[in-house]
């Protein structure tokens, strides 16, 4: 799985259609955006529950949308918008407004493949303010063979500086590394994958000199606007589920690596990989540690979401008006659609241009 919020893609149009507005009020919205349970209006009263925010599985809001967090933060409050109900003919009423003081929030946890923005004094000093924050920072192969996968995102050195600048500021015990997702296809005859033990070795040496003391990672889902996205820009390539000894190899290799290293290994709403014991389940948002909510995420609701291990928060990133300005082929909500428009041009397919890419 990517970031929690992947049961969006495979469930919004359903539940939209086959449950009308006129029927909201009999629906079991998700915890994180009921009214009645998470409205936070701020009233210069210390909330009596404080949240934790989410920042953001929805997008890249430290690569992309922190000037926007930043004002939020100043004003001391973010509308959150109900991504179940966007094309609602009422949408409005299935948005909360969420307290940002810092007394309400128990901690903000960071996703994202480039803090370089964050890191800048003025943003980093704008979100001192909050006490506890943790960083999921997602760092996957590089090179040639996996560019296609992830363009753009930042080169293995850049990424490890942040990850180093990131420890000497707020502790390594605050950063989790995420390999995630590994990805398996076919080109041509031959099987292919994100696998790579030269990469792995090396983040596992790098990440235990700084402190970094946990990997997290799944397989890849084959989401439909992925299996879309490979068949229109990249024909040749075929998409594909690992072989249950491919798997074996790959976690056999991961386990002596990490291992070596002292390195922990979770996996993130990933059942083909926590049947093997070396994987605990990912709590990626751990009340339990933030001193939050133990309450289980709404994300465990959703099918192929069971084995999410997040505690109850609320994510204010918006699928819609917050485009992750990477082009991630595999990403589940709304990457930089530019991006692909100008690769299917590239291909002389645009013709068969898709609008939902």
């Amino acid at each position: 799985m990517n970031h929690g919020d992947s049961d969006f893609n495979r469930h919004a149009d359903q539940m939209i259609s086959e449950n009308p507005l006129s029927e909201a009020k009999d629906r079991e919205i998700p915890v994180q955006t009921t009214l009645g349970q998470d409205w936070v209006v701020p009233t210069g009263k210390p909330s009596a529950r404080r949240r934790v925010i989410s920042a953001s599985k929805r997008t890249d809001i430290p690569a992309f949308h922190l000037p926007w967090f930043a004002e939020r933060v100043r004003e001391g409050w973010v509308k959150v918008r109900n991504p179940l109900f966007y094309r609602a003919e009422n949408a409005e009423r299935f948005s909360i407004r969420v307290s940002l003081r810092p007394e309400d929030v128990a901690a903000i946890v960071w996703w994202s493949k480039n803090y370089a923005v964050y890191l800048r004094p003025t943003f980093y000093r704008t979100f001192e303010i909050y006490e506890q924050q943790r960083f999921q920072f997602t760092i996957n192969p590089r090179g040639s063979k996996y560019a296609w996968l992830e363009p753009d995102v930042p080169n293995l050195d850049e990424a490890l500086r942040q990850v180093r600048e990131l420890a000497a500021r707020r502790g390594s015990d605050s950063i989790r590394w995420r390999y995630d997702p590994i990805v398996f296809w076919r080109d041509g005859q031959a099987d292919c994958s994100s696998w790579d033990p030269d990469f792995f070795q090396r983040m596992c040496e790098e990440l235990a000199a700084v402190g970094v003391p946990t990997c997290i990672t799944s397989i890849v889902d084959r989401y439909r606007k992925f299996e879309h996205r490979v068949r229109l820009l990249f024909p040749d390539i075929q998409l594909r589920d690992p072989s249950p000894g491919e798997l074996d190899d790959l976690v056999g290799a991961m386990t002596d690596i990490a291992g070596h290293h002292g390195i922990a290994l979770e996996a993130c709403s990933e059942p083909l990989l926590e049947r093997y014991p070396v994987f605990r389940r990912a709590s990626c948002i751990d009340g339990h540690v933030l001193g939050a909510s133990t309450s289980k995420a709404s994300d465990q609701r959703m099918k192929g979401r069971e084995t999410c291990g997040c505690t109850r928060h609320t994510d204010i990133g918006d699928y819609e008006l917050q485009e992750c300005g990477y082009a991630c082929l595999y990403c589940y909500a709304n990457p930089n659609h530019r991006r692909f428009r100008r690769e299917t041009k590239r291909s002389n397919l645009g013709g068969q241009e898709k609008e939902h890419l």
